[in-house]
């Protein structure tokens, strides 16, 4: 998620210079920030590289705004691909994705998904129809009905707290489970 984190800080320094140039022509004006888009991209995608030049994030989506009244940039049809320093691949998708000016939370609408596989560990999707992700203390929560997929066993709850650095979860309302092992 660190890789979001770094394209939404580009957007938030593009979105930087062109106010700057805004407010140095019209002589420093403080009017509100407009609530429409000041900025958007269609059918893009962008990749981060780490210091070894190998492929660390590739974000893409069918189009991406900058709201500079909120500070916010929305994406439709999100698609978040990270590989980590220890080899864990990480998938995010959903209809939606909403994340403020520094990425320190972003929100997933509609069909969101959360798939980490990490070597020697089993699969995790996480599924709801909103995802609030906090990617800087790696949390995921959600106030609407949600499954945490582990290997076999699937876990189903009206909301959820999940700590990814520990892989710990918590559901309240009407939780249902099913502990299976994978066969093997």
């Amino acid at each position: 998620m660190l890789p979001l984190l770094l394209m939404v800080l580009l957007a938030g320094f593009s979105w930087w210079v062109a106010r700057e140039a805004l407010l140095a022509m019209h002589g420093g004006s403080s009017t509100p920030a407009p609530q429409k888009p000041d900025y958007f991209l269609r059918d893009f995608q962008t990749r981060s590289f780490n210091s070894m030049g190998q492929g660390g994030a590739e974000l893409s989506g069918a189009g991406m705004e900058h709201i500079p009244g909120n500070q916010t940039v929305r994406i439709a049809q999100p698609r978040l691909r990270v590989v980590d320093g220890q080899g864990a691949l990480t998938h995010a998708s959903a209809q939606v994705g909403l994340s403020n000016a520094d990425g320190s939370n972003v929100q997933l609408f509609g069909d969101a998904v959360v798939r980490r596989q990490a070597p020697k560990a089993q699969e995790i999707v996480v599924r709801s129809s909103f995802l609030n992700i906090f990617p800087q203390s790696r949390r995921i929560s959600s106030n609407r009905p949600s499954t945490v997929q582990q290997g076999a066993s699937v876990f189903a709850g009206d909301d959820l707290e999940m700590n990814g650095l520990d892989g710990t979860f918590s559901m309240q309302g009407k939780v249902r489970g099913s502990l299976r092992q994978n066969p093997g």
